[in-house]
């Protein structure tokens, strides 16, 4: 990974690092002040909003892919944004129009809402998409920190006041529209006039990505749907949504890296630079597992108590915790190698893996919540991942050859996070048990994972002096 696409990638993941404190801030006082039932009843319709936006992820999909290749990017610009308005319109009114029926599937009085939600999400993802396109990776991540900052502010002041779920739903579309207009003024493209020709080549290419994110959407919210549909109540499924996020949180160094190197992949595919793609694809899996590997381990020392601080109803998804983080690192890496067939315009590939996956999960999700109940969820979205990472390699491998896994580096990760739940086992032993003391083993673990692997592997000792210069920040977020 190169200097500047090193220091993109620390930008943008700082900037989701600021996404999860405000989510953290957000998810901790509805947790606690209106409990999991609150939390369980809003996640259900955020899971329906992100199903409903599946072809509007796509088509911004394909904007990044065509946007970043450099030609007639005007064109391709103007053509995407008008067919995502025309989605917004679509699906906004035809959700508003069933709102009675999605109402009583969502078991909460969100109405109208939802369909002002699915709209307002579309405008997010389109300039988001476009920012991506011209490389504002950074930007596009900081993006997303003001729409979570701005939606966390609503939620505790919301929930403080003692409103409910709709009111959390209200929020989130107000949190969107903000950040969409934020996103627009950070375009630098000129709009041009749309054209059939792009028109078409957009929705060919999105034809194909659209399964990859419906199944981004399967790995993340199937399970929620899936528990909504049998029934579990919802104050499990704020339980294992809680769960969820902090599952999330180690994913998203993985994401940064992810996001930062596709527009580059895709660049030098067009040139054949296939060499490079190999590079960058090995350092790529070096940083994906770098906070999800201690991650795992970590949820298995003080996943319990962690899940206490958000009350100690919560404490019933300890297992689910850690099968979840297992479940988010092989998907993390198995995306790494779909993301590549992605860039190499091979979306062909990415759709049949997606298409096994998706209806994989379904099946999963659907026998294992039948027969195990809440936690049987969490066992089919980690079969789901290693489905995934097996498909994925795989497949790439017929593209470009056989992907050069960094296994020595990989055990170090592993090695310097044994001795990080070492440590912090050992210290849970003469610690008292509070609040307080799980996040200072927290923070011990964190530390003692930093300086271990850092004194153990040249490579990441080598990236992370050369990462943040004094003047990177600011022109990352100019126009």
């Amino acid at each position: 990974m190169t200097l500047r696409l090193g220091r993109e990638a620390t930008l943008h993941f700082a900037s989701q690092v600021g996404v999860t404190l405000a989510g953290f801030v957000a998810s901790f006082v509805i947790a606690r002040v209106g409990g999991a039932d609150v939390f369980g009843l809003y996640s259900v319709a955020v899971a329906v909003m992100f199903w409903l936006n599946v072809p509007t992820t796509a088509i911004s999909t394909a904007m990044t892919k065509r946007l970043s290749e450099g030609i007639d990017r005007p064109t391709f610009l103007a053509t995407g944004l008008l067919l995502e308005g025309g989605l917004a319109v679509v699906l906004g009114l035809g959700v508003a129009a069933v709102s009675p029926v999605l109402q009583g599937y969502v078991t909460a009085p969100t109405g109208p809402l939802l369909g002002l939600l699915v709209a307002a999400n579309v405008g997010l993802v389109a300039v988001v998409g476009a920012l991506q396109g011209e490389k504002k990776v950074a930007a596009s991540g900081g993006l997303k920190t003001v729409e979570r900052v701005v939606r966390s502010a609503l939620h505790v002041g919301l929930v403080l006041l003692g409103y409910g779920a709709s009111a959390l739903v209200g929020g989130h579309v107000l949190s969107l529209l903000v950040a969409a207009a934020i996103g627009a003024y950070l375009l630098n493209l000129d709009v041009g006039r749309p054209s059939m020709a792009a028109a078409r080549s957009l929705v060919e290419y999105a034809r194909f990505s659209w399964l990859g994110k419906l199944k981004t959407r399967a790995f993340g919210w199937m399970d929620t749907i899936v528990l909504a549909a049998f029934a579990v109540g919802p104050g499990l499924i704020g339980v294992y949504e809680i769960a969820w996020n902090v599952a999330s949180i180690f994913a998203l160094l993985a994401t940064s890296v992810r996001s930062t190197l596709f527009p580059e992949l895709s660049e030098l595919a067009a040139d054949d630079g296939y060499e490079q793609v190999h590079h960058l694809l090995n350092e790529g899996m070096v940083f994906t597992g770098l906070f999800l590997i201690p991650g795992l381990f970590g949820a298995a020392v003080v996943g319990r108590g962690v899940l206490a601080i958000y009350g100690s109803e919560f404490t019933r998804g300890a297992t689910i915790l850690v099968v979840l983080v297992f479940a988010r690192l092989l998907a993390a890496y198995g995306n790494q190698l779909l993301n590549v067939a992605n860039a190499v315009d091979r979306p062909d590939v990415a759709f049949r893996v997606n298409s096994v996956f998706v209806t994989a999960n379904l099946a999963f999700n659907v026998a294992f919540v039948s027969a195990f109940g809440w936690r049987g969820a969490a066992a089919a979205t980690a079969l789901s991942g290693s489905l995934v990472l097996i498909l994925g390699y795989r497949s790439l491998r017929g593209i470009i050859g056989r992907p050069n896994v960094p296994w020595a580096e990989l055990g170090k990760q592993a090695g310097a996070a044994t001795l990080m739940a070492l440590t912090v086992a050992a210290l849970q032993t003469v610690l008292p048990r509070s609040h307080y003391v799980t996040v200072l083993l927290v923070g011990v673990g964190a530390a003692v994972y930093a300086l271990a692997l850092v004194s153990v592997s040249e490579r990441v000792r080598t990236k992370a002096v050369a990462l943040v210069p004094a003047d990177a920040a600011p022109s990352a977020f100019g126009k």
